[in-house]
């Protein structure tokens, strides 16, 4: 797929010298293949093999009951409308990197700026491989929200080493969890139509990964850095508040507890069954909070002096002290649930977060029903929030009122 260009001349001589930006020996080999621009989506997603599409075409109820994606919408289908953003992988799978070139022959000297960035970029993740090996360094992050930590270290690697490689940065790099072996860069100037949830996730390793390592790199040099590959964050909690990286500090254990999946599943009747569980994490519980707005409340790369609006900092406020949380989805047929138990470090911590869960759903149809507070979004899934208990809040989306009430009421009163 594609054609290979030999790893030789200006081509060597430029990945020596993005390694030596990123303080590290380059890789002896490295296989580097173009293609016409307009391949690049289609090769990016052919790399996925049959089981990891299936596996996306099953998933996306989370991203569903979240708000990211529309009722019925797949991971895959994400996958898909977000491919049209690359402007360049590499594969830690096949120890390649694919940059786009529509010229007769491929001219390291004829590239653009923007170009050359791509190259740039991919050439770090071939070099981070080379020492780190990727696919090792990824398979402690077991979770939702682990994973978003490890890429956050990955991107934020690559895009400030090739930022400052380059002393000028035209692309705003990306990537969506599920493409386990790929690491791409986004070209965000391009016109697609992406729900602003998405997006956020497609772009926060890349956005403010670069700001947790920079902060890394500053109080610990690049030994510092090297070692958050061996040790990666536990949770973007890590990543959001870098001070955290300098602690002993992890998520609250046994946050699962909280939700008895057997309780639960007895409470909504017979034929429920739990599909998925995890940790959704500081990141994607704001994200969430800020649903389709056009926002963007946490640290961002080049950005560190701008202002926040009153909803980003209502947000921020939201996710301050978080502790550690779980997520269980069951479902019936057509119907499903998503339960969520969410700990913070104390109760004031969990009263905010309250707050702007309330505040952001005021446009939606509400009512109050005993201790339940139900709100009726526009995609048609029911919110259900009890008052928090102590330092922890629970709540449910689900296809009905009815149903997400049901999922909370084994949780009703502690």
């Amino acid at each position: 797929m594609g054609e290979e260009v030999p790893l030789s001349g200006a081509l060597l001589e430029m990945l020596d010298a993005v390694a030596a930006a990123r303080g590290l020996e380059a890789p002896p080999e490295l296989r580097v293949r173009t293609l016409a621009p307009d391949e690049m989506a289609g090769a990016y997603t052919g790399l996925y093999n049959e089981d990891q599409r299936e596996a996306l075409r099953q998933g996306g109820a989370l991203y569903q009951l979240l708000g990211y994606v529309e009722p019925g919408e797949s991971l895959w289908d994400v996958t898909v409308s977000t491919a049209e953003l690359v402007a360049g992988f590499y594969s830690y799978g096949n120890k390649t990197l694919w940059i786009p070139n529509d010229r007769e022959a491929f001219d390291l000297g004829a590239l653009s700026a923007e170009e050359r960035e791509t190259l740039a970029h991919e050439m770090l993740h071939a070099i981070q491989d080379f020492h780190f090996d990727l696919r090792a360094s990824g398979s402690v992050a077991t979770t939702l929200d682990a994973r978003l930590a490890w890429t956050s270290v990955v991107e934020g690697d690559a895009v400030l080493h090739t930022s400052r490689w380059s002393e000028s940065s035209t692309l705003v790099p990306g990537g969506l969890g599920p493409g386990r072996d790929l690491l791409l860069l986004a070209n965000l100037h391009q016109v697609v139509d992406i729900p602003p949830q998405v997006l956020r996730v497609f772009t926060f390793p890349y956005v403010t990964g670069p700001v947790a390592v920079e902060a890394v790199v500053e109080r610990h040099g690049v030994e510092g850095l090297n070692a958050l590959f061996g040790d990666p964050p536990d949770a973007t909690a890590a990543i959001i508040h870098t001070n955290l990286l300098d602690t002993d500090w992890v998520p609250e254990a046994n946050v699962d507890l909280l939700l008895p999946a057997d309780a639960i599943a007895g409470s909504l009747g017979e034929g429920w069954t739990e599909s998925e569980r995890g940790v959704l994490g500081e990141f994607h519980l704001m994200n969430y909070l800020v649903g389709d707005r056009q926002a963007y409340p946490w640290p961002a790369h080049g950005y560190e002096g701008r202002g926040f609006r009153a909803t980003e900092t209502l947000v921020q406020r939201a996710g301050d002290g978080w502790q550690g949380d779980s997520y269980r989805i069951f479902e019936n047929g057509e119907e499903r649930v998503l339960v969520v138990a969410v700990r913070f470090d104390t109760t004031t911590d969990a009263g905010q977060f309250e707050e702007a869960h309330s505040l952001l759903l005021a446009r939606t149809r509400s009512s109050l029903e005993g201790p339940y507070a139900f709100a009726t979004r526009e995609d048609g899934f029911v919110v259900a929030r009890l008052e928090p208990v102590g330092r922890t809040v629970f709540f449910a989306i689900g296809t009905s009122a009815e149903v997400a009430r049901a999922a909370l009421e084994p949780l009703v009163g502690g």
